[in-house]
């Protein structure tokens, strides 16, 4: 299930060095590419008459979460503290998200591995417990579309070295071993751990939980979980497969030589290539709906809503099904922007530089519709990954 972290893996994140660090930066072949940026004459009115799930993360490690109309009003929100990133060594650990979308709420878990629901009325309820109980723990977790069941997957270090290392050559961690365990709730129910597993001494590199699907849980084998660089995506970075609840690996999705980088719920998928450009949108059993190459190195990539497009977020580019490319403006503009997410099949949600959330179509991102959101306190070392449209849920 599990395999030692791959000699491979350091060779990919150092030739990465060209393409940005791991928590931000541009990628090095169109640094200075940026979007233009201006008022809105005629506001973006996105097709889909919904909410923004948007979670962001401060200077202090505390995340809010807004569920926000396409007009800007925060119809409901909260704040909690999210699982926090273990140390793994010198490199940058990739979590997946906190939050997910499902059932008509959005669902987030706390640094306790508490996940509660959020409903569009504002209601905040508990749903489930995955017991962390160090700061060495990093949690995976999904929700089944209709939001009544939840799996988990937990993922534990040996305990740190005490003193802590001093030079790169002292040991980080104790004697000792990495730990998986699987987990089962049903919402507002007790948790079960279906499986617990020994990984051994060695950093793996886990089975990892990365949504529910309308067949049932998906991981990724073989997961990255601590770079040097950035990736084209950093919640999809192994083989994807379905999830038996017991932890049988199931069938691949996308088909035997699919790199996942995204999933819609019906099963569409994101498949890339290993130059980091080229990519094809795929049914799950590997069949090609359409395909495209884009013109600088793609990081953090998302679908959109029905499979129709891409977005990279930096530089800010969208590549259509039609064959249309916005690229991302003019260079020295400012303020730059990243794509976070996306508000319907062909609105994108966009961070500016200065903080401000807004809209901009899919076929031209030169012109921004603010929401009237600012990120006050960006967290300073988590760049892009600090914000994210995590998905859309329908108004009350």
């Amino acid at each position: 299930m599990d395999g030692p972290l791959s000699r491979k893996l350091v060779a990919l994140a150092l030739s990465a060095l060209a393409f940005g660090a791991a928590c931000g930066g541009s990628p090095n072949p169109n640094a200075g590419a940026v979007a233009t940026v201006s008022a809105s004459q005629s506001p973006i009115q996105p097709a889909a008459n919904g909410l923004i799930v948007l979670m962001s993360s401060d200077a202090n490690s505390t995340m809010s979460l807004r569920l926000v109309s396409t007009k800007g009003k925060v119809v409901a929100s909260a704040q909690f503290t999210p699982p926090p990133p273990p140390a793994y060594g010198p490199c940058a650990t990739l979590l997946q998200p906190p939050v997910r979308v499902a059932g008509g709420a959005a669902f987030f878990a706390d640094s306790a591995g508490v996940v509660r629901k959020l409903t569009t009325t504002g209601a905040i309820t508990k749903v489930a417990t995955f017991q962390l109980t160090n700061k060495q723990q990093a949690l995976s977790y999904a929700v089944s579309p209709d939001g009544t069941k939840l799996i988990a997957i937990v993922i534990s270090t040996p305990p740190l070295h005490d003193p802590p290392p001093q030079t790169i050559g002292d040991p980080l961690f104790a004697p000792g071993t990495f730990s998986l365990d699987l987990e089962t709730a049903s919402a507002g129910g007790s948790t079960s751990t279906v499986l617990h597993k020994d990984l051994g001494p060695t950093p793996p590199q886990p089975t990892i939980i990365t949504g529910w699907d309308d067949v049932g849980p998906t991981a990724t084998l073989n997961s990255y979980i601590c770079v040097q660089n950035g990736l084209p995506s950093v919640f999809y970075t192994g083989s994807l497969i379905h999830l038996a609840p017991d932890g049988t690996h199931l069938e691949r999705i996308g088909g035997s030589d699919c790199q996942a980088w995204d999933e819609l719920v019906d099963g569409t998928v994101l498949c890339g290539a290993n130059d980091w450009q080229s990519f094809s949108v795929r049914r799950r059993d590997g069949a090609v709906s359409w395909s495209g190459v884009a013109s600088d190195v793609m990081q953090d990539v998302s679908l959109a809503p029905d499979g129709s497009a891409v977005a990279s977020s930096s530089p800010a580019k969208t590549y259509l099904q039609d064959g249309t490319r916005v690229a991302s403006g003019v260079r020295a503009q400012v303020p730059q922007v990243q794509i976070v997410g996306w508000a319907d099949p062909s609105t994108v949600v966009i961070l500016r530089d200065d903080g401000h959330v807004g809209l901009a179509s899919a076929r031209d991102l030169s012109v921004f519709t603010d929401l009237g959101i600012v990120i006050a306190s960006p967290c300073p070392t988590c760049g892009f990954f600090g914000v994210r449209a995590i998905g859309t849920l329908p108004l009350a």
